[in-house]
């Protein structure tokens, strides 16, 4: 988990977000993801999705960072 952490965080920082915080995502007990605030929004990194989406406070989507191939199907 900390590797993809990493990577999320070197994206963001590529392209100028320097986050703030860093929250876990669980769902029904799961870790699914990443959220970052930083000054001006927040940037969501989801497992199954392997990309950060970036909003904006007002919640507008601004920009899609794809950080590799989808994790969907990939389970045995």
């Amino acid at each position: 988990m900390e590797a993809h952490h990493d990577l999320a965080t070197a994206a963001l920082q590529a392209i100028g977000i320097r986050p703030s915080m860093r929250t876990i995502l669980i769902r029904k007990g799961y870790f699914v993801g990443h959220k970052y605030r930083f000054d001006g929004g927040v940037a969501v990194w989801l497992v199954e999705e392997n990309a950060i989406e970036i909003y904006g406070d007002d919640g507008e989507l601004l920009k899609t960072l794809a950080l590799g191939p989808s994790q969907k199907g990939s389970a045995a």
